[in-house]
C-alpha cells in the first residue's frame, strides 16, 4: 500500500507530510492482480447425474479459457497504462469485466485507471463497484477512501477507512490513510494516534514513523518528533520526505548544521525540486555561510524558469522553438540527458532543424558521445544546405568543438575559421596546432599559429582596433 500512502500526501499539500513529494509516475495498480486473475466463472449448464462428469470438465474447460482471456486483457491494459494509453487500458479492463462481472478487483483496476484518465466520476463508480461486489474486502475499502480522500471528501474517506481497520486492525496503511485524514483536518493528536497503530501494527511501517514524525513536530514534540523521522530513515535512507522532515525538525530545534546535512542529502535524492534548495538556503544563511546560500538561490531561479519553460513547452508542443528553448536553458544548468531529450522532441516535430541538431550534437559533446556528437553537427550542416547563415556558422562552431574535443586541431581550426568565430577555445586550438607543429619540425608554421593565437588573445584583451576584431558566433535563438 506505499502507493496509496506516497500519492496521499500530495493531496493534502502538506509541505513535510508523509508522502513523497515529487512521486513516480502512477501506476494504475494492474500488475498486482496479473498472477492471480479470478476465476470463479458461473455455470449456467445443468447437470444430470448421468452427464455430471462431462459436464463438470467443460465447466472447468469454460472457466480455464475465461481466466486466460482475463489474464490477457490485464497485460495488454498494464501495458496500455506503461505507454500512456489510458483509453486502451480502459477499453481491456472493460472487455475483462464483460467476461467475469463479479470481479470486484477488476472494477477496481478499471477505477486506477479511469483516475489517471481524469475521469473521477467513472472511477468513484467502478470503486463503489468493487466495495458492493465484496463487501467484506478491507483493501476495497482503503483504495475507495484513498480516492475519496484525494478528492478532497475527507468525511467519507475517513468512513473507509474505519470499515477498513474494522475489518481487518492489521492494515497499517488504513490506519496510516486515517491519520492523514487527520493531519488534513489539523487534528494533529488523532493523527499521532493513528499513526502510533499503524507502526504497532507493522514496526517496518516507515510511512507510519515518518508521518508519526511530522505530527509530533506540528505539536512541538520536538524531540520525539526526529527521533521518529530517523527511524523512517534508518528504514528507507532514499525517503525523500523523511529526509525534509528531519530538516525541517533540526531547523526548529536551531541544530542548523544537522538542518543543512539533511537538506543537502534531500537535494541528493530530488536535485529538481526547488522546495529542497530553499529550505537549505535557510539553514545556510542561519549558519551565516551567505556565499553557499547564494548559490542555492540562484538555481531556485534557474528552476523556476525551468518550471515556466515546462509549461510552455507542454502548451506548445508542436513547436519546436518550444522545445529548444528548455533545452538551452537545461543545457545552461549542465542537464545534459534531459537536453538531449528536449533537442529529440524538437527534431521529431521538425525533421532537420539545424538548430536543435546544432544544439543535440554539443549536449553529446557533453556527455562524450563524440560519435553522435559528429553525426548531428553534421546533419546540421547537411540541413543548412551550405548557407552562410547564422545557423550554418553555429554548426560549423559546434563540429569545430567536436573536432577539437578529439584533438583534430586542423579540422577545428577550419571549422572555427567557416563559423567566424574568435574566442579563446579558437586561441587555445592554434597554440595545440603550434604545439605539434614544432614537435614535428615545422618551425615557421607553428610560429604563424602561435602569432594567430597572440592576436586572438590580444583582440579578446581589448588591445586591436575594434574594426580588426571577429566575435564568437552566438547561439541562435530561433530558425
Amino acid at each position: 500500500m506505499r502507493r496509496i500512502v506516497l500519492s496521499a500526501g500530495l493531496m493534502l499539500s502538506l509541505t513535510g507530510c508523509g508522502s513523497n513529494s515529487q512521486p513516480s509516475e502512477p501506476s494504475a495498480g494492474i500488475p498486482l492482480s496479473i498472477n492471480n486473475p479470478s476465476s470463479s466463472a458461473p455455470s449456467d449448464v445443468a447437470k444430470s447425474p448421468a452427464q455430471d462428469g462431462a459436464s463438470l470438465s467443460g465447466s472447468e474447460a469454460t472457466r480455464e479459457l475465461h481466466a486466460e482471456a482475463v489474464k490477457q486483457l490485464i497485460q495488454k491494459a498494464s501495458a496500455a497504462v506503461t505507454a500512456r494509453k489510458n483509453s486502451i487500458a480502459i477499453e481491456s479492463l472493460s472487455q475483462a469485466i464483460g467476461i467475469q462481472p463479479d470481479d470486484a478487483n477488476l472494477f477496481r483496476m478499471r477505477a486506477d485507471v479511469y483516475v489517471l484518465q481524469g475521469e473521477m466520476a467513472n472511477a468513484r463508480a467502478d470503486f463503489s463497484t468493487a466495495v458492493r461486489l465484496n463487501p467484506k474486502n478491507a483493501d476495497l475499502y482503503n483504495f475507495r477512501g484513498y480516492f475519496l480522500m484525494s478528492q478532497g471528501l475527507m468525511a467519507e474517506a475517513n468512513q473507509d477507512f474505519e470499515t477498513a481497520v474494522s475489518l481487518n486492525p492489521q492494515m497499517a496503511a488504513a490506519w496510516n490513510n486515517k491519520g492523514l485524514v487527520a493531519l488534513a483536518q489539523n487534528d494533529h493528536k488523532s493523527a499521532l494516534l493513528d499513526f502510533t497503530k499503524a507502526i504497532e501494527v507493522d514496526s517496518t511501517y516507515v510511512d507510519g514513523w515518518n508521518n508519526r514524525g511530522f505530527a509530533r513536530m506540528k505539536l512541538e514534540q520536538y524531540e520525539d518528533a526526529l527521533a521518529d523521522v530517523k527511524q523512517a530513515i534508518q528504514l528507507d535512507d532514499k525517503y525523500p520526505t523523511a529526509w525534509n522532515n528531519c530538516g525541517l525538525i533540526c531547523l526548529k530545534m536551531e541544530k542548523f548544521d544537522e538542518a543543512e546535512k539533511a537538506f543537502t542529502r534531500l537535494i541528493e535524492l530530488e536535485p529538481m525540486d526547488s522546495r529542497w534548495l530553499s529550505h537549505r538556503y535557510a539553514a545556510l544563511t542561519k549558519l551565516g555561510r551567505f556565499e553557499d546560500a547564494q548559490k542555492d538561490a540562484q538555481q531556485v531561479e534557474w528552476l523556476t524558469e525551468l518550471n515556466e519553460l515546462s509549461r510552455d513547452a507542454a502548451a506548445n508542443a508542436r513547436k519546436p522553438e518550444a522545445w529548444i528553448r528548455r533545452a538551452q536553458h537545461l543545457m545552461n544548468g549542465q542537464q545534459y540527458g534531459a537536453a538531449i531529450q528536449d533537442y529529440t522532441r524538437a527534431i521529431l516535430v521538425s525533421p532537420g532543424n539545424c538548430l536543435a541538431l546544432a544544439g543535440r550534437a554539443e549536449a553529446w559533446m557533453k556527455t562524450g558521445d563524440m560519435k553522435k556528437a559528429m553525426a548531428d553537427s553534421e546533419e546540421a550542416l547537411v540541413s543548412n544546405g551550405g548557407q552562410d547563415t547564422l545557423l550554418g556558422r553555429n554548426a560549423y562552431s559546434v563540429r569545430g568543438d567536436v573536432w577539437f574535443a578529439m584533438e583534430n586541431y586542423d579540422q577545428a581550426i577550419e571549422d572555427f575559421e567557416a563559423a567566424r568565430r574568435f574566442d579563446d577555445r579558437v586561441a587555445e586550438a592554434y597554440e595545440l596546432r603550434a604545439a605539434m607543429l614544432q614537435e614535428a619540425g615545422e618551425t615557421a608554421n607553428a610560429q604563424a599559429d602561435r602569432a594567430k593565437a597572440r592576436e586572438i588573445r590580444d583582440a579578446l584583451a581589448g588591445q586591436l582596433k575594434p574594426e580588426t576584431q571577429e566575435a564568437a558566433v552566438p547561439f541562435p535563438d530561433e530558425q
